[in-house]
């Protein structure tokens, strides 16, 4: 008899602590779900940054050639 309230016991402490890592693991994957979508928004902010800023290479080499184009024309 002894031996099954030891292990209902030890059984009863081993639950209680799946319980407690269960709980622990879901906080934990919520802050690495709320740092991703963080990365996330970072990510998309640098991409039309970088967007933008080949456009506006683009722009100037195209008004580069265009005005270069004009100086070898006479007038």
């Amino acid at each position: 008899m002894e031996q099954i309230v030891k292990n209902s016991q030890g059984l009863q402490t081993l639950e209680n602590d799946f319980y407690r890592h269960e709980a622990q693991c879901e906080e934990r994957w919520k802050t690495c779900f709320y740092r991703l979508e963080e990365l996330d928004k970072s990510m998309r902010r640098i991409e039309s940054r970088m967007i933008v800023m080949g456009g506006t290479v683009i722009m100037f080499l195209a008004g580069l050639v265009v005005t270069l184009s004009q100086m070898g024309v006479p007038q």
